[in-house]
């Protein structure tokens, strides 16, 4: 996973096949983190863990916070069966 500040909207893209790579301005580049820190709250205060927490981050048509040319993502909190 890599991260790179730069300006416009956040650019979710796969780079070399096995990077999850992030581009966008500070306040965009926000979005996935409080995506991750959102989901991992869901999922700890959750009674019912069998189903799993999850956030889609996706480019919607007249979305100015995410670019036409990311690519889908899903961010879940899977935990293990066992405590």
């Amino acid at each position: 996973m890599a991260q790179e500040e730069t300006s416009g909207p956040l650019l979710v893209s796969l780079q070399g096949g096995a990077t999850l790579h992030f581009s966008g301005g500070r306040e965009y580049l926000d979005i996935i983190w409080d995506a991750l820190d959102g989901v991992a709250e869901q999922a700890e205060a959750a009674d019912d863990l069998a189903v799993n927490r999850h956030q889609h981050i996706e480019y919607l048509p007249g979305d100015d916070y995410r670019s036409p040319d990311s690519v889908p993502l899903v961010v879940v909190a899977d935990w293990p069966d066992a405590p």
